[in-house]
């Protein structure tokens, strides 16, 4: 299992095409991915999941990735995170 964190710095947060993105890579990954804001957590395959962790600019995501390939997945979403928020 892999973990790392994100601070958004996209003045809009995580907007719906940001965590449509998000779930599409999801989808496609072998591994599982969860996404926390504090205390909410969301599976990393429903963009309405990720929706609700209403993340704001400044906030810190994390992210837990776990499975087959769990390095390479991280890394792969480190970089989507990077471009996205």
């Amino acid at each position: 299992m892999v973990t790392f964190t994100h601070k958004i710095s996209d003045p809009k947060g995580l907007h719906a095409i940001n965590a449509a993105r998000f779930a599409m890579f999801c989808r496609e990954c072998p591994c599982v991915v969860h996404v926390a804001r504090g205390d909410m957590a969301a599976d990393g395959r429903q963009m309405m999941g990720l929706m609700k962790l209403r993340a704001k600019r400044g906030e810190v995501l994390e992210f837990r990735v776990d499975g087959a390939g769990d390095e390479e997945a991280a890394e792969e979403l480190r970089e989507l995170a990077g471009e996205l928020l």
